[in-house]
Formats: C-alpha cells, sequence, structure tokens
C-alpha cells in the first residue's frame, strides 16, 4: 500500500496542532516569527520529516485548516476523526442578504441573493415621473449592520464598504441616501431586516408597487471556514449557530514585552483576525468569544507574550473501532500527557477452541538379532575354549596383564 501526507504551505498558519498531536516528533516549528513579521515569505511554518512519519493521520485530525491531507494508493482518507467546530445555517430565517460574506475572516462565505432592482417593482403610469414623489426617509446608523440589502435593491443608496475589523466586526464605516434619487416606494424599509430605515411618501404620482422577493442562500467552503463564529455574532435574523472547536483562554504573560505599534506579528498572523491594538496600559486585547485557540499568536510572538490554554476540544467524524484511541491521543492539545495503555483483547465474536492432551509414543519392540548356524556353532566353540583357558592359571594372568597374543593364540586352536 501506498501512503502519501501532503503539506499545504497556503493553508498553514503555524498554530503547531499538528506538533502537538505527533508522538513521533515528526514535525518541527518552522520560521513563524520571520514570517509574521513580513521578513521572510512562502517558507513552510512547520518542516515534515518522512523519515519518522508512520502515517498516522493524527496531524490531519489536529489541523483546523485542512492543512494536511493523507492518501492512500492515490485517495484522500476523508474519513478521519478531526478536531473541529460544527456550524448550522437555518434556512428558514435566513434572508439571505450579503453581511456574513462580508465579516468572514476566512473568505469562506458565499452569499446569493436573487432579487428584483426597484426600477422593475416600483412601475408609474403613463405621465408620471419618480422624481415628482415628495417624502422623507430617516436612516438610524446605530440600528444599521450593514446587510447590503438596500444598497442591491436601489440606486439611493450607496454604503462604503471597507474591511470588518475588530472589535464591531463591521464591514463599512457607513452608508449615503441621494434622496435626489428616491421616490419614498418604501420597499427598502420593508426588507431592511433591523428596521433602520424610515420612509414617508407624501406624495407620489400614480404608480404600482409590487412586493420585494428575495431568494437564494449562503453557501460556506468547508476547507476555509474554522468555525469562530463571528458571521453568526452579527447575523440580523439570528440564522447561524457555531460551536468552536476550542474552549480555552489567551493569557497576556509578558504585557511589558509587548509593543504593539512596533511588532505586528500577532495581528499579522491571527487567522480569524481577532487581536488588535487599544490605547493605554492594555496594548492589545483578544476576543475569546471569536478567538479558536489555535495557538498562532503564541509562537508569532517574539517575546513570548502570549500564552494560549485549551480546556476541551470538540470532535467530528466517522465512528471507526480505532476512535478512543485516537481521542486519548489528541489529549495533547490540551496540553495533558498520553501514556501508552495496554488494553485487554476484545473480539467480535466468541471462538470455542478444543484441545487435546497429547498422547505418548508408541513403544517399539527391540530388533531381533539372529545369526547362522554355521557362525553359531563357531562361536560357542571359542567361547568353550576361552572358558578352558581361563581355568588355567598362567592363562587367566596372561588375561589379566593384557597380553592378547597368548589368549589370541587359544581361541585359533
Amino acid at each position: 500500500m501506498g501512503k502519501e501526507l501532503r503539506y499545504h504551505l497556503e493553508r498553514c498558519v503555524g498554530c503547531t496542532l499538528c506538533m502537538a498531536s505527533c508522538p513521533w516528533e515528526a514535525l518541527t516549528k518552522g520560521p513563524i516569527v520571520e514570517v509574521a513579521a513580513g521578513r521572510l515569505e512562502e517558507a513552510p511554518l512547520v518542516n515534515v520529516e518522512l523519515e519518522k512519519c508512520t502515517f498516522c493521520g493524527l496531524c490531519v485530525s489536529a489541523c483546523l485548516f485542512n492543512s494536511f491531507n493523507l492518501f492512500l494508493d492515490g485517495t484522500a482518507l476523508e474519513d478521519l476523526l478531526k478536531v473541529s467546530g460544527k456550524h448550522e445555517v437555518d434556512r428558514e430565517k435566513c434572508i439571505p442578504c450579503y453581511l456574513c460574506e462580508r465579516v468572514c475572516p476566512r473568505q469562506a462565505i458565499k452569499a446569493e441573493v436573487k432579487m428584483a432592482r426597484k426600477d422593475e417593482l416600483v412601475v408609474y403610469e403613463a405621465g408620471g415621473k419618480p422624481e415628482e414623489a415628495r417624502g422623507k426617509i430617516v436612516f438610524d446608523e446605530e440600528k444599521c449592520c450593514y446587510c447590503g440589502l438596500c444598497e442591491a435593491l436601489c440606486d439611493a443608496f450607496e454604503i462604503f464598504w471597507e474591511e470588518a475589523k475588530p472589535p464591531e466586526f463591521k464591514p463599512a464605516i457607513g452608508l449615503r441616501i441621494d434622496e435626489e434619487k428616491c421616490d419614498y416606494c418604501g420597499l427598502c424599509e420593508k426588507i431592511c431586516p433591523t428596521e433602520a430605515l424610515k420612509v414617508e411618501c407624501e406624495y407620489a404620482p400614480p404608480r404600482s408597487i409590487s412586493e420585494v422577493k428575495i431568494e437564494g442562500e449562503i453557501s460556506i467552503d468547508e476547507d476555509k471556514c474554522v468555525d469562530c463564529g463571528i458571521c453568526a455574532s452579527v447575523c440580523p435574523v439570528e440564522a447561524l449557530k457555531v460551536k468552536k472547536p476550542f474552549d480555552g483562554k489567551v493569557h497576556i504573560v509578558r504585557l511589558e514585552k509587548c509593543d504593539p505599534t512596533g511588532c505586528k506579528n500577532c495581528f499579522n498572523i491571527c487567522p480569524v483576525n481577532v487581536i488588535y491594538p487599544v490605547k493605554g496600559a492594555e496594548k492589545i486585547k483578544v476576543l475569546e468569544d471569536y478567538c479558536i485557540f489555535c495557538g498562532a499568536c503564541e509562537n508569532a510572538c517574539p517575546e513570548q507574550v502570549l500564552k494560549v490554554e485549551r480546556f476541551s476540544l470538540n470532535l467530528e467524524g466517522v465512528d471507526r473501532p480505532w476512535k478512543e484511541s485516537r481521542i486519548r491521543q489528541l489529549q495533547r492539545l490540551l496540553g495533558r500527557s498520553v501514556e501508552p495503555v495496554l488494553l485487554e483483547p476484545t473480539y467480535p465474536r466468541q471462538v470455542t477452541l478444543k484441545i487435546e492432551a497429547p498422547k505418548p509414543p508408541k513403544e517399539e519392540a527391540a530388533p531381533e538379532w539372529r545369526i547362522d548356524e554355521q557362525a553359531s556353532r563357531l562361536l560357542h566353540e571359542r567361547l568353550g575354549k576361552l572358558a578352558e583357558g581361563l581355568g588355567e592359571k598362567t592363562f587367566r594372568i596372561a588375561f589379566e596383564l593384557g597380553k592378547l597374543e597368548k589368549v589370541l593364540g587359544r581361541l585359533k586352536v
């Protein structure tokens, strides 16, 4: 069988969960500090020593970012038990809108929104003009979540988008309404999920206004999503539920060494963008509600300011007979030592074995020796001569002294 372990450099964030899980020390830390500081590019954040690797797949199970794949005879093994969070989308509640796509730090969400434009829904009778309409529109910025539906509906809206940043993760800095383009139809108010818009129409030419139908769905890229939960926290209709892969805490242990103005390693390396600078003595903050406790920030800090502690983990995957053994090995990710355990063998079926006592070997009779009559007669004749000689004193003395010539001479007579 051909086994192959593939490492995807572009997915790795340097968290070293793979190192913590490997019982064979086949993985070592790369230049994480240098990469986070921007001094080095395209360098592997972990090194793989294939000579030590036993292809057990624990690194695949531990990695939150799908940086490792294990192949058997060219086929990827997809049924490994994995450390993973969990997310659910309530399709009944989901509008959908663009907010979750805008705030996701991993670009793991894609929103598909199908909705007719206002010009198709508001039809004026012959001679009527939209600019003749009069009224008032009020925008409550505090209520607005910047879902993007109003802008997608009507040209009167313009949202000033920007990267969603901690701590609020707002994907825009403001919204502008061009009242010269607004005809106060009120459709924007109807689709706003947070009631941030109020429209009053004082006069409008004869017109027909159709209802807005919003269709579509959001899709989540499972290879990119790490279940941080930011999307669930901003969803205006609570259509998302997220369970994080780890519960834990980030300790700031050497704050006096932290220089967030000169060093931005932790900001740069955090895969979910939950570390940010603050003014005053605190210097930095970590939004633990969205932190996945991977440990990349701890590895990237050149002064060991941060310490990540994990309390528990969540596992997802196919149930296999070796599940308990893998769960025990993955306890290393929580900082626990794992000692080898000798278990009593268990068998899926009962086997009955009949053992018979060994039987002693049969005794064989000694072989019979037979000589012909002539030889027998000659033997008895010579034995008789020997017996006669032993009766003589001189012969007996010669026999005792070992003088065989005399003895042999008597036998030949």
